[in-house]
């Protein structure tokens, strides 16, 4: 009986797919396992189709549209069912300009050849199949082999940068996502901490404003110029983050995920204490006057009695 390996790509045309898939198929006609290709035209449509399904090859185009937007890509290693894929990306920038994320996969500049690709994917099955594609995690998170729904974290960025725009900060920028010790302080001046859990995942998620970012926001949203933190204003965090949570509140739950109530934290060097095993990643993002930090931090799931 074959082994059945899974194939995901990411391709927003279908001229990738089309590209390797049957030549692909032929080539392993008679090996030992049967490969199953799957498509996903963007990054959400690939969290969603490996929710359910675990994926043994990842083929990304990073000029796929919105990719690069959301967390699939920047999480890829910490989900599930990617998180021991071996990844094969193409690109028109250099390997150097990738995500973190990316830069342990076997990379190719466009343009690539077919064959190029096509012999790269039966080398990686291969090795699975004869058991020598073992590979060492690619981030401090992987290790812990954690579960984490790709639709939460962006589900929260959607909630955040409406919310804001809404505040005034109409030029909010994601920048690079990676890895993040969840027992070192959060980076921002105030923060707001909400306990997230579903049969899959238990952990929280933190949204940390430092100094530049939180005034700019809370000043928009009392009409009045705030130059210093005080406590005052340091109460708008609440209300802040009660709107952003608010707002991702309904799409987070459809995925039977379970939120508390935000927990607000003042002061910088604020910690949440951590079993050991936790896990955790960050996403920055700048507004034209600072920096706030989108914080997931995965706990180690209770095993069954």
């Amino acid at each position: 009986m074959k082994t059945r390996k899974n194939i995901l790509i990411v391709d927003n045309n279908c001229e990738l797919e089309q590209l390797v898939k049957e030549p692909l198929l032929k080539q392993l006609e008679n090996s030992g396992f049967s490969p199953v290709v799957v498509r996903a035209k963007d990054g959400a449509e690939a969290a969603i189709k490996s929710e359910n399904q675990k994926f043994d090859v990842v083929l990304i185009d990073t000029e796929v549209p919105r990719l690069m937007d959301g967390g699939f890509v920047y999480g890829i290693h910490t989900y599930k069912n990617t998180q021991d894929a071996e990844l094969i990306v193409i690109s028109q920038r250099d390997s150097s300009d990738l995500p973190e994320s990316l830069q342990s996969s076997k990379f190719f500049k466009k343009p690539v050849s077919p064959n190029e690709l096509i012999s790269a994917m039966i080398s990686v099955l291969n090795a699975q199949h004869h058991g020598t594609g073992a590979k060492e995690p690619a981030t401090a998170a992987a290790a812990s082999k954690y579960a984490v729904d790709v639709r939460v974290i962006n589900a929260v960025i959607k909630a955040t940068t409406h919310v804001l725009g809404q505040f005034g900060c109409a030029s909010v920028k994601m920048e690079k996502a990676g890895p993040k010790s969840p027992h070192d302080p959060m980076m921002g001046e105030v923060s707001s901490v909400v306990e997230i859990k579903s049969q899959a995942f238990q952990g929280h998620l933190c949204i940390s404003f430092d100094k530049g970012s939180f005034l700019e926001v809370v000043s928009s949203m009392l009409m009045e110029e705030q130059t210093e933190l005080n406590k005052d204003n340091q109460d708008a965090v609440g209300e802040i983050n009660n709107i952003i949570f608010g707002n991702a509140k309904a799409e987070i739950s459809s995925y039977g995920v379970q939120m508390t109530v935000p927990k607000v934290l003042l002061g910088s060097g604020q910690n949440v204490p951590c079993a050991q095993g936790s896990a955790g990643m960050m996403i920055p993002f700048a507004t034209e006057k600072g920096k706030f930090y989108i914080t997931v931090v995965a706990l180690p799931l209770a095993k069954a009695a």
